[in-house]
């Protein structure tokens, strides 16, 4: 049976939580040096964990692949590089110029996960489960 579906939408929750108890601290305490990693948690977090959860229910066939696991790997492992890198960086805890390679790969591998999504769309050939109106 296919969990991507749930496990990407469950991180996403996660990834949300995330972003929105960041937003709320960073509204309190007027301090919003890390709206760049609010915004990346709750975009590349948050929501594109949750298109991918819908794409696997209504596109893809109920049982998971094994490319359709490394996507899901791939995105979450770009992902948290992603969002650790900018908080460190934009907390001033390690210099920019430490983190770019680590960023520039995360960013790297988002971008590899996504087109991987694309394959597996293609790849099943399917209509959405649900008709669109």
């Amino acid at each position: 049976m296919n969990q991507l579906d749930r496990s990407f939408l469950l991180s996403g929750m996660l990834y949300g939580a995330l972003g929105m108890s960041l937003g709320l601290y960073m509204a309190a305490s007027h301090i919003h040096v890390q709206h760049v990693t609010h915004a990346h948690i709750m975009l590349v977090g948050f929501l594109l964990s949750v298109i991918y959860a819908i794409i696997h229910k209504l596109w893809l066939p109920s049982g998971a692949t094994g490319l359709s696991q490394w996507q899901f790997v791939l995105h979450h492992l770009g992902t948290l590089g992603m969002i650790s890198g900018l908080f460190l960086m934009y907390q001033g805890l390690i210099p920019a110029k430490t983190l770019e390679p680590v960023l520039a790969l995360s960013s790297i591998v988002v971008l590899v996960s996504l087109i991987l999504m694309g394959v597996l769309v293609v790849l099943s050939g399917k209509q959405p489960r649900v008709a669109m109106s």
